[in-house]
């Protein structure tokens, strides 16, 4: 099993790195690019379907890997090609908010009927409420967190990792081949999207990975051993792109705007306005990222009292970090920041503001 799922990481890297280039020549064709703007970082336009390569890399190597596994799972890829799709028509010319929730709450409870659930005390129909809301949040949080060269595939590929491990411990044969694989198709992206970036992941890869994780963290819980540490897992490992989306969201109501208006508030854009290269800024996200993966991986091998103390002073001192980035300002700095907003042309972040 471990050798399979070797293979799909292995095959999905080389689909990533040979479907990356045509796309890019395909998109400069097209003029399928993303323009610079107020809330863009980048000063040339940069070609924006990535998750076009990345999500076929990784489909077609799950799907040569374990055949059988993914025609059984087939809710899934299901799921995941209705977020796709909404994302690539949404790169290519828009796409209404309605339509893109829509989307993102049809595939939670595609996962929920074929018994990938948030676990809950409570009724089937809390259960449901609850899944659709961790994979709406996943898929905005790392749609959101793709902002600055290499992070959100940087940052989901490390996630995938530990899901790889987790999966490969349990003899979970599919789920270890799909976390390879878009361990493997995210490694082979970077190759293309760190700085500077040839391509984006656009709307289309990031919220394709969101899904993906929130597979995963479903798929933990499913065939997961009972335990609080056990079941903070999936959050533990996906805190850095979900604390910034928590904190996107309490920032833009503080300003009285709607928590879908884009801005440049994020802890990476902290980090930038600060001077620092989009590759380091890359780097400390894969290294806070890596830190939380082994503070889980402590709990799943102990309840100790040393695993609570290190996840919450890892979340406190995350937390800190976001805010004094900017991420979470000061009553009377929102208001200012908000008015100077009012300036520039402002883009729906959950259609992949930059």
């Amino acid at each position: 099993m471990i050798a399979v799922a070797l293979v799909a990481g292995s095959l999905s890297c080389a689909f990533a790195l040979l479907l990356v280039p045509p796309v890019i020549r395909s998109c400069h064709r097209w003029r399928l690019l993303d323009q610079p703007g107020p809330l863009k970082i980048h000063s040339r336009p940069v070609p924006r379907l990535g998750g076009v390569a990345l999500v076929l890399a990784t489909t077609v190597s799950v799907f040569l890997a374990e055949p059988r596994a993914a025609i059984h799972h087939w809710p899934f890829f299901v799921a995941l090609s209705l977020i796709w799709i909404a994302g690539t028509i949404d790169d290519v010319c828009s796409l209404s908010i309605i339509f893109r929730l829509a989307a993102q709450i049809t595939a939670g409870v595609l996962l929920w009927r074929a018994g990938w659930q948030v676990p809950t005390a409570g009724s089937s129909v809390l259960s449901l409420i609850a899944t659709c809301l961790l994979v709406i949040s996943l898929v905005n949080c790392l749609n959101f967190l793709d902002g600055s060269d290499g992070v959100a595939a940087g940052v989901a590929g490390i996630i995938s990792a530990a899901y790889a491990v987790i999966s490969a411990s349990r003899a979970d044969a599919f789920n270890a081949a799909l976390a390879c694989a878009t361990a493997g198709a995210c490694l082979g992206f970077l190759a293309h999207n760190h700085a500077p970036a040839k391509i984006f992941l656009g709307d289309s890869g990031s919220t394709a990975l969101g899904l993906i994780i929130a597979f995963f963290s479903l798929n933990f819980w499913r065939f997961g051993a009972p335990g609080l540490p056990r079941t903070m897992f999936p959050i533990l490992v996906a805190i850095l792109p979900l604390l910034d989306g928590i904190l996107a969201i309490i920032r833009r109501l503080l300003r009285g705007d709607s928590p879908l208006f884009g801005d440049r508030s994020h802890i990476y854009d902290g980090m930038l306005a600060r001077g620092w290269t989009p590759r380091r800024v890359a780097l400390v996200c894969y290294a806070i990222t890596a830190a939380f993966v082994a503070i889980a991986f402590g709990g799943l091998r102990s309840e100790s009292p040393q695993f609570w103390l290190a996840a919450a002073l890892g979340v406190v001192l995350l937390f800190a970090l976001a805010t004094k980035l900017g991420s979470l300002p000061l009553w009377k700095d929102t208001r200012r920041q908000h008015m100077k907003s009012k300036t520039g042309e402002m883009r729906d972040d959950v259609a992949g503001a930059r």
